[in-house]
């Protein structure tokens, strides 16, 4: 394959099923209305855990787990900035060996309320982008950024949202070989019902595309198209805390569950 090292290939599907897998949705469907944004001159901070496993094409199973940090700040009634550190571990089973890489990245992002909701859906914008990463490939500057809108509207006790976002990765070298992540998009509609004021359930549909990826010459993911189903139930648990747990299952053969966890102050 080119003289492609073995740990070489295993970095390149480690930055596939990140993309593929990662479930953190960009654009997270709304609960209600007060989480979309951070309140004016109030802080949010969270922290995050997820697990996530599936079979690669050749059957071979993949596992990675992750957690996050994060902190937001309302500026004003409609915009927030925030900041976020998250660490990844994958690892692969193949024969005669186990791949195993770890990576950390920090990101900077902000969510503007173009829109606040009234007879017609609300539309919030969220853009971020990676400062820095490190992984086997080494530091990275801007690796990535990210741009996602999410309609929504309120018909209590429900609320049903549609979001869209575009994942773009930049081209960087491994070694003395160019590596071309494959961009994606998301498109996932959802609904939330409050069956109480501390309890809310969610769920929803997600629609991905993500274009192929080259390892120099080679192409080591083709394009692909993955439809996902997730679920969970967000509870507060104090008036300032709140805590989310949700699971997906995809079409890809994958799934994974995570926890989250939010205060507000």
């Amino acid at each position: 394959m080119l003289g492609i090292s073995v740990r070489g290939v295993g970095f390149v599907l480690f930055v596939c099923l990140f993309i593929h897998l990662s479930s953190a949705v960009f654009a997270q469907s709304p609960i209600t209305i007060e989480q979309l944004l951070a309140k004016p001159s109030s802080w949010q901070i969270s922290s995050s855990f997820d697990y996530r496993s599936g079979m690669s094409e050749s059957w071979h199973l993949e596992r990675q787990t992750s957690w996050s940090a994060g902190v937001r700040y309302g500026l004003t009634p409609r915009f927030e900035i925030n900041g976020r550190l998250q660490g990844q571990q994958f690892s692969q089973d193949i024969p005669g060996q186990r791949i195993r890489e770890q990576s950390q990245a920090l990101s900077v992002g902000s969510n503007w309320l173009l829109k606040p909701e009234s007879a017609t859906p609300a539309l919030l914008l969220e853009a971020r982008a990676v400062l820095r990463s490190s992984g086997p490939a080494g530091p990275r500057h801007l690796p990535s950024v990210q741009v996602a809108i999410t309609s929504y509207k309120s018909i209590d006790p429900v609320v049903l949202s549609l979001s869209a976002s575009v994942n773009v990765q930049r081209e960087y070298r491994l070694g003395s070989v160019e590596v071309s992540p494959g961009s994606s998009w998301r498109l996932e509609p959802g609904v939330n019902f409050a069956i109480n004021p501390r309890v809310t359930l969610f769920g929803g549909v997600a629609i991905e595309r993500r274009n192929s990826t080259q390892f120099g010459a080679a192409v080591i993911a083709g394009p692909s198209e993955r439809l996902a189903l997730s679920g969970g139930m967000a509870l507060a648990v104090a008036r300032q805390h709140s805590v989310f747990v949700s699971g997906d299952v995809a079409s890809d053969r994958s799934g994974g569950m995570s926890l989250q966890w939010f205060y507000e102050f």
